[in-house]
């Protein structure tokens, strides 16, 4: 007995060795990273497609904003999936003379420079589609970057908020000759003739200022209709911001021609977003029926 309990555990030993020997072939030397910039020192971003306008970008004050062709805060997930570049790490380097052509560097097929760090990226290789890139002397693959942000369609650069974080509203036009805006006490009044409780004029305020698109999307008309129902929100700073409302259903489009640029929100946002919230009516609470059946049982009462 005690013979086959010590060939199970040089059995088990021999096992746990050869997994360990297998792990150790299968790992693979992590590689050298991209560039040598940390992400959080990148304050600029330049992003050059050929024949195509070029899309800057500069970071103040710790925000993000899109500078050219537009100028426009801009959505921080995105702009953190070209930042990723910085230290992404290099899959293989080329040692050999190659033809740039051939991998699609020649010219690029779209560059990213990181503060003053070029990087030209290529085609993709077939068998793990991988990207060529060259950067400085050094010429290699990488993993594939996201896409969305590196096109040359800067919708998706955009913060996908319709008012800027951290702003303040100081006054909101709607459709319907719906207007609101703050009083000297900070609070919100209706300016047009209708009435509406100070309540629903806070939601409807707070409304837009959460408000988020579900994705962008660049303007695919250049003059909207002229009868098309508008929204103008002016900033506590100034600033307004011109919106037409181009479809509530299948989902809430609002269009920023000044951005060339159109928000997706959701559906249900149109019912928050372009009326005052509708007020659930007060409903008198019934009598208790224990109440109602004791009444029920006294005698009616006579007058002596």
């Amino acid at each position: 007995m005690k013979r086959l309990y010590l060939n199970l555990a040089l059995l088990l030993a021999l096992c746990a060795l050869g997994a360990a020997v297998w792990l150790a072939q299968e790992k693979e030397i992590k590689g050298p990273p991209l560039t040598a910039l940390k992400q959080s020192d990148v304050s600029r971003i330049r992003i050059q497609h050929q024949g195509k306008p070029e899309l800057r970008l500069e970071k103040k004050a710790g925000h993000w904003h899109l500078t050219a062709p537009v100028r426009a805060p801009a959505d921080k997930f995105e702009v953190n999936g070209i930042l990723a570049l910085a230290d992404l790490e290099v899959a293989s380097r080329f040692t050999s003379e190659v033809n740039l052509a051939e991998l699609g560097l020649a010219p690029p097929e779209y560059s990213v420079t990181l503060n003053d760090t070029r990087i030209d990226l290529g085609g993709t290789e077939p068998i793990k589609f991988r990207r060529y890139f060259s950067s400085g002397d050094v010429l290699g693959l990488i993993d594939d970057p996201p896409s969305a942000a590196l096109d040359e369609d800067y919708s998706d650069l955009i913060a996908k908020n319709i008012v800027p974080e951290g702003a303040e509203l100081a006054r909101i036009a709607l459709p319907g000759k719906l207007s609101l805006e703050r009083d000297g006490d900070g609070k919100w009044i209706r300016v047009d003739a209708g009435d509406a409780r100070p309540e629903q004029l806070a939601k409807l305020a707070e409304s837009w200022r959460n408000a988020r698109a579900m994705w962008n999307a660049a303007e695919t008309e250049d003059n909207p209709e002229s009868d098309a129902e508008t929204v103008q929100l002016t900033l506590k700073s100034g600033e307004a911001i011109h919106l037409v409302v181009h479809a509530r259903e299948p989902q809430l489009i609002l269009s920023r021609p000044d951005l060339k640029l159109r928000y997706t929100l959701s559906k249900s946002l149109a019912g928050e977003l372009l009326q005052l919230p509708v007020e659930k009516p007060d409903v008198e609470e019934p009598e208790s029926a224990p109440d109602a059946a004791r009444e029920a049982k006294l005698p009616p009462t006579t007058s002596s």
